[in-house]
């Protein structure tokens, strides 16, 4: 497996286990800060609408003049930042707000995400890697499920955030790792 390959399968581990560290006992929270559970899908909905809303601006920007790396790192960033504004959260507005953040952090991340992947990608092997990194992914989101449940019982929900932020801004440091430049053609061979 390419070397980008594996730290953007840990990037999106690390953010995928934040994120599910919360999404279980989401509506829990919200109805804690005063929301309720159509709050908790406003939320939803919030985030997933703003994303399609950033998808189509990001498309108008010209991305031979941006770095992959670079773009990585802020969105993680702008995931992380929102992650950990989930301490300060006392009402659904906020939720709302934080929502947007964690939304434009996700779009900034994804197309960079995704051209790495495929310059990365061995020609026949692309089932296998998607397999496995699909499959590693579900495992850390289904333990981090579990985690997050039994931590907000025994601790609350700012060491949920924390952790969600921290896990976003560990993925920002791996993007930063990533060889933009590797081309998945494979190499031509010279005959005698």
């Amino acid at each position: 497996m390419h070397k980008n390959i594996k730290l953007l399968l840990l990037a999106s581990i690390f953010t995928h286990m934040g994120a599910n560290l919360l999404a279980p006992i989401y509506a829990i929270f919200i109805e804690k800060i005063g929301g309720t559970l159509i709050d908790a899908g406003i939320a939803v909905g919030v985030y997933a609408v703003f994303k399609g809303i950033f998808y189509f601006l990001f498309d108008k920007i010209d991305e031979t003049k941006l770095s992959k790396r670079v773009m990585m790192c802020i969105g993680y960033a702008l995931m992380g930042v929102g992650y950990g504004l989930y301490v300060f959260a006392e009402s659904p507005i906020h939720v709302f707000l934080i929502q947007i953040i964690v939304s434009l952090g996700e779009t900034v991340i994804n197309p960079s995400w995704s051209a790495i992947i495929a310059m990365s990608l061995k020609k026949g092997k692309e089932k296998s890697i998607y397999s496995h990194f699909f499959g590693y992914r579900s495992f850390a989101e289904g333990f981090a499920a579990i985690i997050g449940a039994l931590f907000a019982m025994q601790f609350g929900f700012s060491i949920i955030f924390s952790l969600m932020a921290m896990f976003s801004f560990g993925s920002g440091a791996l993007s930063l790792m990533v060889d933009e430049k590797v081309i998945s053609e494979p190499q031509k061979v010279k005959v005698a």
